[in-house]
């Protein structure tokens, strides 16, 4: 008998609003663990569409094959078992650095300051931690609008 975690996340719809949660956290202030615990969010919901009977239709391996998605992909399996040895990644690295000027202005505890967190890809594209929140936003929107 598969195990179920608890009521209210049962769906994939509800899995989504924990993301939705989770990308609120982080605007709040951006830390590792947040940021962890969104793209494991991020991933596992392609897993929770997929055994969604309201969501049936859905083309899961477009959802795989999506190069945000898979950005998520990478940083939750690396963080899970440590080193992506599976699959090749196209995600270089996740770097996190605090300090003075790092993170956003009046975020983070007084004279220590928030994380900044960047995400760097194969092809040399870095991105921030916020925006790559916004684009797996967007890509699970085009899904639960």
């Amino acid at each position: 008998m598969p195990i179920r975690l608890p009521l209210p996340l049962s769906s994939a719809r509800d899995l989504f609003e924990k993301l939705k949660r989770d990308a609120a956290l982080l605007d709040e202030e951006v830390t590792t663990d947040r940021f962890f615990n969104f793209v494991i969010t991020g991933y596992s919901l392609v897993d929770w569409v997929g055994r969604d009977p309201a969501l049936a239709g859905v083309d899961i391996q477009a959802l795989r094959s999506d190069p945000t998605l898979k950005v998520c992909g990478d940083l939750a399996n690396a963080s899970k078992h440590f080193e992506l040895d599976k699959r090749v990644p196209i995600t270089k690295s996740a770097s996190s650095a605090q300090g003075w000027g790092l993170g956003r202005y009046g975020h983070g505890g007084y004279g220590i300051g928030e994380e900044k967190i960047t995400v760097e890809l194969n092809d040399g594209t870095r991105i921030s931690c916020l925006d790559f929140v916004q684009q797996v936003l967007v890509v699970w929107r085009t899904l639960f609008p």
